[in-house]
């Protein structure tokens, strides 16, 4: 029982060391994750042929252009979580891929200057998100986890026509 009792007390020991020297996100991570991230959702997009961007799989489910169009209004959503001023979703033909691959690219680079203009101290800022209060680091974790939910059923519409999806990592 003691040997098992000195075990458990090295492991909390070593589990509060590794902590304790855990590496912090920076700027420069969520910038590098933010590109790979838009570039994974972009190239996808892109690839899809422009007759699939009406595609819906049930009559439950959104068509594809306005799966990405969710996205887009998204990123505008998300914007001042980052420090981006508040912009509305535009309007625009969510079965008409030039217009959707436009506006996907403004607001992908809409948050992208939003987290240029963030310092490694901006991200420990405590801020309001949908009702809680929170550091900002940790709601643009949440607004990339939302992406990456997002990208996933993105890849399934794309797959189920053919397309195959560009590869890569969030982080």
């Amino acid at each position: 029982m003691k040997k098992l009792s000195t075990l458990f007390f090295a492991l909390c020991l070593l589990c509060v060391t590794h902590v304790g020297n855990a590496q912090a996100i920076k700027k420069a991570d969520l910038v590098n994750a933010w590109s790979k991230m838009t570039n994974m959702f972009l190239t996808t997009t892109r690839d899809m042929p422009a007759e699939h961007f009406s595609f819906q799989p049930t009559k439950d489910i959104a068509p594809f252009g306005d799966l990405v169009g969710h996205t887009i209004g998204a990123n505008y959503l998300f914007g001042p979580t980052v420090n981006g001023p508040k912009v509305e979703r535009p309007e625009f033909d969510a079965a008409n891929k030039k217009e959707v691959v436009e506006n996907m690219e403004k607001s992908f680079k809409y948050i992208a200057d939003a987290i240029d203009q963030l310092s490694d101290d901006n991200l420990n800022d405590e801020i309001e998100w949908f009702g809680s209060k929170m550091t900002r680091l940790k709601a643009i974790l949440s607004m990339t986890d939302h992406v990456e939910r997002e990208y996933g059923k993105v890849i399934t519409y794309a797959r189920l026509k053919g397309v195959k999806p560009a590869g890569g990592r969030g982080w």
